[in-house]
């Protein structure tokens, strides 16, 4: 059925349905993509190129439409590597689109592999990630920071692992369906251990994931009347019902000394709410863990500090002592052992940097450099 005279055809709802389509091709994909790769590719790219087409088909979008898009987020100032992976969401779209048949041409084909600028990541001492763990003020913080570096497990895979896949007495972890859905042991020491066991004696559970937030049925709090008169502070809870936010009164003090009696009346009130569900226990998010680690890199004096940069040093102390590439590979859960070498190549560049910076003749190098300054 042809448009009227005049009438421009509008894209914009058949834009949104290959976008939903496209997420769940890569959470079908047999290459198992991670969650962050999903989340980059369908919820950022498919979601930024469906608002930059606005009425315009996806599917005959050429050479130049996506280089003006690639050129959009240079005008906003992102980095390479946000450029980078917006190209890469780019191409995997195009992927899709070529493999339903939807379109037999790839434009992505056209751009330019951009050539990263060289940077050597920074690699945490054996002394800073001391300085991490000793920054840890409660048992969780402890286990989390501690768990990383032992086992040098990508934060994604720090948040999937469950209590049955611990064995305490090998001190062994079967990390199941890692990066490309594989699974693989890790190992982990007495100090991450102990850190565990204490953080374990902390929570109520000692079943489920290894770091787990609690169902939560509401919560409660104390509320003070301001009135001319004093009158006694009163327990009230607070909670959502079908996405809307509701306060209950539940009691003065001296009917519920304590915030479990409060607590206990709350559940007794929601049992017969309908439409209200409480949130049942889940495992820690990535986020999550990335703001433990930045509080203790704040307390520390060391600067911003990311999960990664663990597994990186875990990488990079594991080698320098080892020299055991391969077995640092079936750690990391690396497929290519090229991947590790570039730890290798990590821990070159830092032993270069403590040589200039500490060996004597280095010192006197430096010294006369300036001189002649």
């Amino acid at each position: 059925m042809s448009s009227s005279p005049g009438l421009s055809r509008s894209y914009a709802r058949a834009n949104q349905e290959l976008a939903k389509s496209f997420r769940r091709y890569l959470e079908g994909h047999p290459r198992h993509l991670s969650r962050d790769t999903i989340r980059n590719y369908a919820d950022e790219t498919a979601k930024y190129f469906v608002e930059f087409m606005g009425s315009r088909s996806m599917v005959e979008a050429d050479h130049q439409v996506l280089r003006e898009f690639l050129g959009s987020f240079d005008a906003r100032g992102c980095s390479p590597s946000t450029l980078d992976r917006h190209a890469a969401g780019l191409r995997a779209f195009f992927r899709f689109l070529v493999l339903t048949g939807l379109t037999k041409n790839d434009p992505t084909l056209r751009l330019a592999h951009r050539k990263m600028p060289k940077r050597v990541p920074r690699v945490l001492t054996i002394a800073e990630v001391e300085a991490l763990i000793a920054a840890a003020r409660s048992p969780i913080e402890r286990a989390v920071v501690e768990m990383l570096y032992a086992t040098g497990v990508r934060v994604s895979e720090l948040c999937n692992i469950r209590l049955e896949n611990i064995d305490f007495a090998e001190r062994i972890i079967l990390v199941k369906k890692g990066k490309g859905g594989k699974d693989r042991y890790v190992l982990f020491g007495v100090p991450a251990a102990k850190a565990i066991r204490d953080y374990l004696d902390s929570r109520p559970s000692r079943t489920g994931f290894l770091f787990e937030m609690p169902a939560r049925c509401g919560h409660v709090y104390f509320n003070q009347y301001r009135t001319k008169r004093p009158r006694p502070r009163r327990w009230v809870g607070l909670l959502l019902v079908n996405g809307v936010r509701r306060t209950i009164a539940l009691g003065s003090q001296d009917e519920l000394p304590t915030e479990q009696d409060a607590r206990r009346k709350l559940s007794r009130i929601t049992a017969g709410i309908p439409g209200y569900h409480p949130r049942p226990p889940a495992p820690y998010t990535t986020r999550a863990v990335s703001i433990i680690i930045n509080k203790l890199a704040r307390r520390a004096g060391l600067g911003r500090v990311h999960p990664h940069m663990l597994r990186r040093a875990f990488a990079c102390h594991m080698l320098v002592a080892s020299k055991n590439i391969r077995a640092v590979q079936d750690l990391l859960g690396h497929d290519n052992v090229g991947t590790t070498q570039l730890y290798t190549h990590l821990t070159i560049e830092q032993l270069k940097a403590t040589h200039e910076q500490t060996h004597p003749h280095e010192q006197k190098r430096g010294r006369d450099a300036k001189r002649k300054r």
